[in-house]
């Protein structure tokens, strides 16, 4: 803790009040009555996202809201920043914690959230993890399949992705150990055929983790058949007539060629039923990803 935070704390508050500048603070808990109070007698409010509402509802209920020093904001005896936790705690009927800040000027929302929020990539930067973007990306993807077993065909949000709360960012990567081996080796890859990192180390991550009975996660091998087939996808290697992997280099590259927006969907679901044809050995020419969101299981290999 540095010298002005510890200052700060010598003198024990309840609040801060500052009359020169306009300046009100304490923390107090919201329940739903004074909510429903606040949020009715409140102008001038931005258009709700039900979305956030939805996700910050679910962790009240849950009792996963914390007082994380995020304000109530009033200017001008009107609330300019905080409708979406109110929101939530009516709908979910339950009390939370907040700090309460007062202003005198009701001017000051122009200025709020002009900065850049956190988001979970810099979640996992703080801890360390490199290339943090793209193993965020790849952490959504995976636990959008692993938990609804589909991808939004042609989606780029939410239906391609599991949202996951900043709290439970470092709870996900848990989960996938080793994932920072998939990022590494699609970095490599990309330099050939450049399809999206997160997408791509989704992918491979998926083939990786059917094999792990054989070579255990983190360990390497010569043997590795989802790697061989990677660097048959990306480097063009090994492909003749037959191979079921030719045609989904062919579709990718033509789509790429023609500045087309690939979606997840189409990378793991096409990549996970041309990696089962190669890896059982059936021939084929033509591939056919079609709309359906679910993504098939990947066929353990035996040892």
């Amino acid at each position: 803790m540095n010298t002005a935070t510890q200052q700060t704390r010598l003198i024990p508050s309840s609040y801060y009040y500052d009359p020169q500048e306009g300046v009100y603070i304490t923390i107090r808990t919201i329940d739903p009555v004074i909510a429903k109070e606040l949020l009715s007698g409140q102008t001038k409010n931005r258009k709700i996202s039900k979305a956030t509402v939805a996700k910050y509802k679910e962790f009240m209920k849950l009792g996963q809201w914390v007082l994380n020093g995020e304000p109530l904001i009033f200017g001008g005896s009107k609330l300019i920043d905080g409708q979406h936790r109110l929101t939530a705690c009516v709908e979910s009927g339950n009390p939370f914690r907040a700090v309460w800040v007062e202003l005198d000027e009701e001017g000051v929302f122009k200025t709020l959230n002009q900065g850049k929020r956190r988001n979970g990539a810099d979640v996992l930067s703080v801890f360390g993890h490199a290339s943090s973007a793209n193993v965020f990306s790849s952490i959504c993807i995976l636990a959008r399949i692993d938990k609804l077993g589909e991808l939004g065909y042609q989606g780029f949000g939410h239906s391609s992705r599991l949202p996951i709360a900043n709290h439970e960012v470092e709870e996900y990567a848990l989960k996938y150990p080793h994932l920072d081996v998939s990022i590494r080796k699609c970095d490599t890859w990309y330099r050939q055929f450049r399809l999206k990192k997160g997408p791509l180390a989704a992918l491979h991550y998926m083939l990786r983790r059917s094999e792990a009975h054989r070579v255990p996660m983190g360990e390497e091998s010569d043997d590795l058949r989802s790697d061989a087939f990677m660097e048959s996808l990306c480097f063009g290697m090994n492909l003749s007539k037959g191979n079921p992997i030719l045609p989904l280099r062919n579709s990718l590259l033509r789509q790429m060629g023609d500045n087309m927006k690939i979606s997840p969907h189409f990378i793991i679901r096409g990549g996970v039923l041309a990696y089962n044809n190669w890896v059982t050995g059936k021939e084929s020419n033509v591939l056919r990803v079609g709309k359906l969101p679910q993504i098939p299981k990947v066929v353990r290999i035996h040892a």
